[in-house]
């Protein structure tokens, strides 16, 4: 499967508004939602890639990365088969968001909904 993460230059030229899309912590309990990932972004300064989400259900955006395994050099989260640099945008996903000890958001799980 082909990569579809954009650099940023290439996600604004398409016209994506990641500006929209808060990185900090959000109005977004921990929990589960169906979310529908627009678009990703490479990150600048580390090994990710940021996921662009839209929780309809909440009427919330927010954005959320996802590392580089250091031993599986793959963009996944522990315990998701999920390919974060492949998977298809425009599309549902089931999420787990959690908040990490800086009190930023983290998607803690992530799994394809038939929706």
């Amino acid at each position: 499967m082909e990569r579809n993460v954009m650099s940023w230059n290439i996600a604004l030229d398409k016209g994506f508004e990641p500006r929209l899309y808060p990185y900090g912590p959000v109005n977004i309990p921990e929990g589960y939602y169906d979310a529908r990932i627009d678009f990703k972004i490479w990150a600048k300064k580390t090994m990710a890639v940021v996921c662009y989400f839209s929780i309809e259900a909440i009427n919330e955006k927010c954005c959320l990365s996802v590392f580089r395994m250091q031993a599986t050099k793959a963009y996944k989260i522990r315990g998701c088969d999920i390919d974060f640099t492949t998977c298809p945008t425009g599309r549902i996903y089931k999420i787990r968001i959690g908040y990490n000890g800086k009190n930023k958001p983290v998607l803690q799980e992530a799994a394809f909904t038939w929706i």
